[in-house]
């Protein structure tokens, strides 16, 4: 008896152990209570250096509400109103609670910000920035037709063309670097017309998601006829595996994941000019000048419609991530406000108490102790 076991906690420990790789619902923001948990900056653009003043929470009632659909709505002032000096009203807001390592977010849209001045986006950062990474999911300007997705890091975070048969969308700068090309980011162009605009809103929107593991950043976009089931609003176990290649590849080979992204939260913005929309009016549909941005009376379409965000998680996935305080690294992912509680990677906690009883079973079976430390 004693050998047959033996035999087979031997067996049990040459086995490779499984893990699960599902994504698992962390956090939802939808319907009424979808403008809970977000902190709005409640000041002018001194980020971006827009034509813009971001309200606060207590002035956003006309620009951030959810419609009689149930949508989240974020938009421009479009009145003939314009604050001095030549400003328009608008609305930032960061997530309250961040994610790590090991992260999927999950943008349901079925209108985003265009025209000419407007510059929108959906994305995640570190507060730490740019040391805890960005990761822009969704960003445009003026009239540009299609979407543009990018990283933002400290030096050493790159991709290359080599590795083109792993995405869909086009690769137009390589180096994430802040300090490289004026901050442009590593930056990734999708092809589709329906990922942005007008032609977005046309074909009833779609989903962005965006995903931060151990093996890289891969950022998707899904039309509305496109879009996976298990990425419908009632899923809880998304499984990004089954999707095909995303438009936006960074492997860790060519960026450590763990050395450049920390905690992230998300942010949404729609700004007016500033440091890209108002620099590249011609080449983007709108043939303005910087003075006159925000005279324009046309921001009607300047506005997200939002069914929902939703965050996964996926423990086994994590790796390290670099603290945002301390700028050491830390196996923590997520906000203390959050209940996503993640480990190190490969043979970390998921592992140990499965390999520690298989010792044990094989110490009962020779007479012999193991130490195991977790």
């Amino acid at each position: 008896m004693a050998a047959a076991t033996l035999c087979l906690a031997a067996l049990a420990l040459a086995a490779p152990l499984k893990v699960s790789a599902q994504y698992s619902l962390n956090k939802t923001y939808s319907g009424d209570g979808f403008f809970n948990d977000w902190d709005f900056y409640g000041h002018w653009d001194n980020l971006t250096n827009g034509d813009i003043d971001y309200v606060n929470r207590t002035d956003s009632q006309d620009l951030a509400y959810v419609n009689s659909a149930g949508n989240a709505v974020i938009k421009v002032d479009n009145s003939s109103t314009v604050l001095y000096p030549n400003k328009r009203r608008s609305v930032r807001i960061s997530s309250t609670e961040q994610w790590g390592i090991g992260s999927l977010w999950v943008f349901d849209m079925v209108h985003v910000p265009h025209g000419c001045s407007v510059w929108p986006s959906a994305w995640v950062t570190s507060s730490d920035w740019p040391t805890g990474g960005e990761i822009d999911i969704y960003e445009a300007v003026n009239l540009q037709t299609t979407n543009q997705m990018a990283l933002h890091t400290t030096s050493g975070c790159t991709v290359s063309n080599s590795s083109s048969s792993d995405w869909t969308g086009i690769m137009t700068y390589g180096n994430c670097d802040t300090t490289a090309n004026f901050n442009s980011g590593c930056t990734f162009r999708d092809t589709r017309e329906t990922s942005n605009g007008a032609a977005f809103a046309q074909n009833g929107g779609g989903v962005f998601a965006g995903e931060l593991t151990k093996d890289g950043v891969s950022i998707w976009f899904f039309p509305r006829p496109s879009v996976p089931s298990d990425l419908s609003s009632s899923s809880e176990s998304p499984d990004p595996t089954s999707w095909g290649k995303p438009v936006a590849y960074y492997p860790a080979s060519s960026c450590d994941v763990s050395n450049h992204f920390g905690t992230q939260q998300i942010v949404l913005t729609i700004t007016a000019c500033g440091d890209w929309a108002g620099q590249v009016t011609n080449s983007t549909g709108c043939p303005l000048t910087t003075d006159s941005c925000c005279t324009s009376a046309n921001y009607d379409q300047a506005y997200f419609e939002i069914p929902s965000i939703r965050v996964y998680s996926n423990p086994n996935l994590t790796a390290p991530v670099v603290s945002t305080s301390t700028n050491k690294t830390s196996s923590s992912s997520s906000s203390s406000s959050s209940s996503n509680k993640t480990s190190g990677g490969r043979g970390s906690a998921t592992e140990r108490p499965v390999l520690a009883a298989l010792l044990s079973v094989a110490a009962l079976a020779i007479g012999a102790s193991f130490s195991f430390s977790a």
